[in-house]
């Protein structure tokens, strides 16, 4: 089985009805494209448990399962990862599931097209936050999802000062035949992973972009040691699609950065709502920090920096419990 990846193309446009959900859109950044219009999780679901400031959206992954023993469960199915800003030290994250069938309330079985009439949670009666897109409450008229939200959207100075929406990008997806090739035992592959490309070719901001590497993600990359074989193996890996920002191999085994903060089997924790043991089923990596604009922090520790945030998923996709169903994620950041 290959591996699928995702990238972005700074330099293409994308039609905004390509963003909405009754395009089903794998994307990073922006506001998120709900699946599910009745079920969006409520406010105090996105708000970091430390510092009760609602979590960032960072991306969305369309991932639907079609084998044949989950029996349409998952004709539609979707992932969204969230985190937080404003914490520096162990960092929030959360990640929902949500999928429909193919009979379901909100989507024709026929594909969408351009000239079709949008589909939004207005039309089920539910109200999106204006600042971030997430469920607003009674509490703030059913404008904003937060006090924070609200003092944001009106006050300028405010506006400079917190990110609540990042860059939009869509999520360009390709199968990479070769990666799962490289294997921390391999033998057989002396050739050095830069020797094999033109580096005319290589994308500013890949982490074979050395020159073009923030000094902050590039000390985060090799963490502080240029010997370690998981890094030797992951820069083999991603030696063909550089850029690469996700990497979907669902019930495989993550490319780990280093061989630092990698999780024992007890660490990652079973599906609350059917109590299978999750699985891995996607990883964000550190290349979409070039993507997101983020300030710079004069503070090294301060800084949106990992090495690889890997998605634990329930093996089975259950349908039973919510609609929005929280899953598991394990920063590796071997700073």
């Amino acid at each position: 089985m290959s591996v699928m990846l995702g990238t972005i193309d700074e330099h293409s446009t994308t039609e905004p009805y390509n963003l909405t959900s009754r395009f089903f859109p794998s994307k990073v950044g922006g506001k998120p494209a709900w699946l599910d219009l009745k079920h969006i999780p409520e406010a105090s679901e996105l708000a970091c448990s430390k510092c009760n400031i609602p979590l960032v959206f960072l991306c969305q992954l369309y991932a639907p399962i079609d084998e044949p023993e989950f029996r349409g469960s998952c004709f539609h199915r979707t992932l969204y990862v969230f985190y937080c800003n404003e914490c520096k030290d162990g960092r929030t994250f959360a990640v929902f599931r949500s999928q429909l069938r193919k009979k379901n309330d909100y989507y024709s079985s026929e594909p969408a097209e351009p000239h079709d009439p949008d589909i939004t949670p207005d039309m089920w009666g539910v109200k999106l936050c204006k600042v971030c897109g997430c469920k607003s409450t009674v509490e703030y008229e059913n404008v904003y999802c937060s006090f924070h939200h609200k003092n944001i959207d009106l006050n300028e100075e405010l506006k400079n000062k917190f990110i609540v929406v990042l860059p939009e990008h869509i999520i360009n997806e390709e199968s990479d035949e070769g990666s799962e090739s490289a294997s921390l035992n391999s033998e057989d592959d002396e050739s050095d992973c830069s020797e094999n490309s033109d580096e005319a070719q290589i994308p500013k901001g890949s982490l074979q972009d050395m020159d073009g590497l923030d000094e902050s993600l590039l000390a985060m990359a090799y963490g502080g040691d240029k010997d370690d074989e998981y890094f030797e193996k992951f820069k083999k890996s991603i030696s063909s699609v550089p850029e690469q920002i996700i990497r979907y191999n669902r019930l495989e085994s993550p490319l780990w950065i280093c061989s630092k903060r990698i999780p024992e089997a007890n660490d990652i924790p079973s599906c609350q709502f059917c109590g299978k043991q999750r699985s891995f089923e996607f990883q964000i990596m550190p290349q979409i920090l070039y993507y997101l604009k983020l300030p710079e922090s004069s503070i090294k520790e301060e800084s949106f920096n990992f090495g690889v945030l890997a998605v634990y998923t329930c093996p089975e996709s259950c349908e039973g419990g919510q609609k929005y169903k929280k899953e598991f994620l394990w920063e590796q950041s071997p700073l």
